[in-house]
C-alpha cells in the first residue's frame, strides 16, 4: 500500500513538472517569412543568413521559418504580410510603393540606413507602416550598391547630354518606372525571372539592375554596355504583420529589432565590397561604361521622377504630402 501511495505522489509530481515546464517548451515563437528573388541572388542570400542570425540568437524565444522561393508570387508578398498570410517579408520598397508611395523616399536614397534611424526618417516610415499597411518596418538592409542600365547596344545620347533612348525597348520595373518613362523610354514591365527569355527573343533590348548580382542573372550575356551615373540606391526592407510583431515578447522584438540593425550595418559594407569588385569584373570581361555628359542632370531626374509619381499617388489616396517632404529631407543627403 505504502509502495503504491509513493508511485501514486512521484507520478503526480511528475505531472506537476511536466506542466511547470509546457510552458517555457512552447515560449519559442515561429514566425513565417517569404523573399522575392530567386534563390542564387546575393539580396535571398543576405535575407536567409540574416533569419539564420535571428534564430542563432533567439533560440528558444523566436524562430523564422523561411518559406520557398515563390510560394507567394513576389508582388503579392507584401499584401500577404498586411493581411497576415505569411509573418515576414524582405522585399525592396518599391514593390509595394502604390499601397505605400512614401517607400520611394527609400529607393531613391543617397543616404543610408545609420543616418536614417539618427534623424527620424525611419521611425517616420515606420508610423506610415504602422497607420495605412499594418505592417511593422523593422529595417532596410544591404543597402549602398546603386542602379545603372544596361543595354545591348551602345547608347546614344542626345544634343542635351541625356541618354536618347529613342528605338530601345527597356524591360521596367516598379523600382524604375518612372524614370524611364520620363526619359521617354519605351518600357516593357516584366519580373527579374522573365528577363533572360526577353532578352533572348529580343522583346527587350535594356534594362536597368543593381550595381551588383547581373552575372549571376547571367544578363550580361546580352547587355555589353552600360549607361553610367548610377542612381538610386539598392534596399532590401524587413517588415512584418503588425499583429504578429505585437505578439512576440520584449524579449523576442528586442532580438528581431536588434539583428535587424547590425545587419543594416554589416550587410551595407559587403555589397559595396561586391559591387566594386563585379564592376572590374564585366570591364575585365568586356563590357563598355558610357557615362552621361548631363550626369547631375540625369540623377536629378531619376529622384525627381520618383518623387513626382509618390506625390502623384498620395494625390489620387487625398492624403496629405507632408509626410513626403519630410522623408526627402530624412532620406537625402
Amino acid at each position: 500500500m505504502k509502495l503504491q501511495l509513493k508511485s501514486v505522489i512521484l507520478a503526480a509530481g511528475a505531472a506537476a513538472m511536466i506542466g511547470v515546464m509546457a510552458p517555457s517548451a512552447k515560449a519559442e515563437k515561429t514566425v513565417t517569412m517569404v523573399y522575392p528573388f530567386p534563390d542564387f541572388l546575393i539580396f535571398t542570400k543576405s535575407c536567409k543568413a540574416m533569419a539564420a542570425a535571428v534564430n542563432k540568437a533567439g533560440a528558444g524565444v523566436i524562430k523564422i521559418d523561411v518559406k520557398a522561393y515563390n510560394s507567394i508570387g513576389m508582388f503579392q508578398q507584401p499584401g500577404a504580410v498586411s493581411k497576415g498570410v505569411v509573418d515576414m517579408v524582405c522585399t525592396p520598397a518599391a514593390f509595394y510603393a502604390r499601397a505605400l508611395p512614401e517607400n520611394e523616399a527609400v529607393s531613391t536614397s543617397n543616404s543610408l540606413p545609420a543616418a536614417v534611424r539618427a534623424n527620424g526618417g525611419m521611425k517616420i516610415l515606420d508610423d506610415l507602416h504602422q497607420k495605412h499597411m499594418n505592417m511593422k518596418y523593422l529595417g532596410w538592409i544591404d543597402s549602398g550598391p546603386n542602379f545603372r542600365i544596361y543595354m545591348k547596344n551602345p547608347p546614344k545620347f542626345g544634343a542635351d547630354g541625356m541618354p536618347d533612348f529613342s528605338g530601345v525597348k527597356m524591360r521596367d520595373n516598379p523600382i524604375y518606372g518612372a524614370f524611364f518613362r520620363a526619359m521617354k523610354a519605351t518600357t516593357h514591365s516584366m519580373s527579374s525571372s522573365q528577363v533572360y527569355s526577353a532578352l533572348e527573343k529580343g522583346v527587350v533590348n535594356a534594362s536597368a539592375w543593381a550595381t551588383l548580382g547581373l552575372p549571376g542573372l547571367k544578363w550580361d550575356k546580352f547587355l555589353r554596355h552600360a549607361v553610367e551615373p548610377d542612381f538610386y540606391q539598392t534596399d532590401i526592407g524587413i517588415i512584418m504583420n503588425l499583429k504578429t510583431w505585437k505578439g512576440l515578447s520584449p524579449k523576442a522584438q528586442k532580438i528581431l529589432q536588434g539583428t535587424v540593425i547590425a545587419w543594416e550595418n554589416s550587410s551595407r559594407a559587403a555589397r559595396l565590397t561586391e559591387a566594386a569588385a563585379e564592376r572590374k569584373k564585366l570591364i575585365a570581361e568586356g563590357m563598355k561604361f558610357y557615362m552621361a555628359p548631363a550626369g547631375e542632370k540625369y540623377t536629378e531626374l531619376a529622384v525627381n521622377s520618383a518623387y513626382a509619381r509618390m506625390e502623384g499617388r498620395l494625390g489620387k489616396m487625398g492624403r496629405t504630402l507632408e509626410w513626403a517632404k519630410k522623408l526627402r529631407q530624412a532620406y537625402q543627403k
